[in-house]
């Protein structure tokens, strides 16, 4: 996706049917992805969160954590970050009893693998740039106020603003080639939020 802007989009707005069509995964029904999209931009929106997120998988470079252990972890993180969007997300996806689907331990996997390749064969010999939950210049995207998301694709946002130099996934996190699609998944999810798209209702 680093170099392929078209699928990068595809991703950006559509994040669960890109994973479940590239991943040996079950399909999902448009309403499903809906759900699923909409926790996932909830989580990256939030980047108190995401940085949760990036310092818990630092602490399981020499394995990964079980579902179980990670939901439960998971549920913590959102109450003690404010993840008023993700439980809404939650309750939106249970009340129209579809629940969160094509999202799967693969995931996880792919990520604290993602990170610990990364560190082990990164800049630095493998050292991060930052202890866990240490503060970071320039982590966090905030909002820009200029193009209202209302059906449009990132394609028209994205060429009517300028991308800063904030980044939302730490420079220890996640090779550059990673960081650019979430990056941009993460800009795209915090101007959501700001068009008010990821509260209930």
């Amino acid at each position: 996706m680093e170099t392929d802007f078209l699928l990068r989009e595809q991703f950006v707005t559509g994040p669960t049917r890109i994973l479940t069509e590239y991943l040996d995964v079950p399909p999902v029904s448009s309403q499903q992805a809906v759900f699923s999209d909409r926790l996932v931009y909830a989580v990256f929106a939030n980047p108190k969160l995401l940085q949760w997120f990036q310092d818990y998988v630092h602490g399981y470079t020499d394995r990964v954590p079980t579902a179980a252990e990670f939901l439960t972890d998971f549920c913590r993180a959102t109450v003690s970050h404010d993840g008023h969007d993700v439980v809404a997300a939650l309750l939106e996806a249970s009340a129209a009893e579809t629940g969160i689907h094509g999202l799967t331990e693969d995931l996880l996997h792919y990520f604290v693998n993602l990170h610990a390749a990364h560190t082990l064969c990164g800049p630095g010999s493998g050292q991060p740039a930052g202890a866990p939950g240490e503060s970071r210049e320039g982590v966090g995207i905030e909002p820009r106020g200029i193009t209202p998301l209302t059906s449009i694709t990132w394609t028209t946002w994205i060429r009517t603003t300028q991308v800063e130099e904030a980044h939302a996934i730490g420079t220890d996190f996640a090779p550059p080639y990673a960081t650019v699609t979430l990056d941009a998944l993460a800009r795209y999810a915090v101007e959501l939020r700001a068009r008010g798209a990821l509260g209930l209702g």
